[in-house]
């Protein structure tokens, strides 16, 4: 039968190693990659900045030259375009025509220079084909959803002005987080 001194040495190692391998559990962790930042969360749903990167690299949304801040510019609109996405959701506007859709696809390959490229283009911005198919997707459905709700043949400053402030009505009672933005 072992004493209580051996006890509690056995006890005393134990805890030793147990701390010891808690340490090195929280060093690996402390040094683990970053994959990804998280730029905005919107409702819940977080815009990543590899979600930044493709939209700056297939031109889903277009920086205006000279923009003093084009990572910034560009979550801004694809706040924009969740909150706007919601509605769309909500009201279910017609399915836009597949073929719509390969067009642009199409184009946005072209404007790539080769299959290749544009397949590097996607790897490197962690994109499937096929997530960019549904994003084109979505946005021909705000694009329907937009006509339909503003008018296709208004006045486009006017009807600019009003999605304007439509989206700032959106983004009022969305539950909007926008984190640090890398400079």
């Amino acid at each position: 039968m072992p004493n209580m001194s051996t006890i509690h040495v056995a006890s005393a190692f134990r805890r030793t190693a147990t701390v010891a391998l808690l340490l090195v559990l929280c060093v690996r962790v402390a040094h683990a990659d970053v994959i990804d930042r998280i730029m905005a969360v919107v409702s819940g749903q977080p815009i990543t900045l590899s979600d930044v990167t493709a939209a700056q690299q297939f031109h889903l949304i277009d920086v205006p030259p000279g923009a003093p801040d084009p990572i910034g510019f560009t979550v801004e609109r694809l706040i924009e375009r969740t909150l706007v996405l919601a509605e769309v959701e909500r009201f279910q506007p017609p399915e836009p025509d597949p073929i719509e859709i390969t067009i642009r696809i199409d184009a946005l390959e072209r404007r790539a220079g080769s299959t290749a490229v544009f397949d590097k283009l996607l790897a490197v911005t962690g994109m499937t084909r096929d997530q960019l198919r549904r994003y084109l997707r979505d946005d021909l459905r705000i694009t329907t959803y937009l006509n339909q709700r503003f008018g296709a043949n208004t006045d486009p400053n006017e009807r600019q002005a009003a999605i304007k402030t439509w989206i700032s009505e959106l983004r009022k009672r969305a539950d909007v987080t926008v984190l640090t933005l890398i400079r």
